[in-house]
């Protein structure tokens, strides 16, 4: 990303608008994960204690998404997301491949930010 244009995912063909609503916290599992589209544009939220991150849900391998081969993403200690498709594996806190044929690339990341009213919001 180069400076001053902004996070990568917002030159997406669909990516939604700062603030737009993408559910409630509640909706998504702690420690687990909520795969959704915003119209078409594709989201992964994932949630392990006060650790709340959203990704646009494309394995950088063959963007492909996350779930397509069945909804369980995150690992079972909660610490990585994978791939259903090819077992990459991507750490939870920063979405960097650890594992598999996506090792050192990246999920790129969504800002987010919970409201009063308990809503996942897209952020600035």
């Amino acid at each position: 990303m180069s400076e001053g244009k902004g996070p990568a995912w917002r030159g997406y063909r669909g990516a939604p608008a700062v603030g737009a609503v993408i559910c409630r916290l509640d909706e998504v599992p702690d420690p687990g994960t909520r795969c959704l589209r915003m119209g078409g544009f594709p989201v992964v939220l994932a949630r392990s204690g006060a650790v709340l991150r959203a990704y646009v849900n494309a394995c950088p391998h063959q963007f492909l998404p996350l779930d397509q081969r069945g909804p369980q993403v995150m690992s079972a200690d909660g610490t990585k997301l994978r791939c259903t498709n090819h077992e990459a594996a991507f750490r939870l806190t920063d979405g960097v491949g650890v594992e598999g044929p996506a090792s050192g690339e990246t999920l790129d990341p969504i800002q987010v930010r919970v409201t009063d009213a308990g809503e996942v919001v897209i952020a600035e």
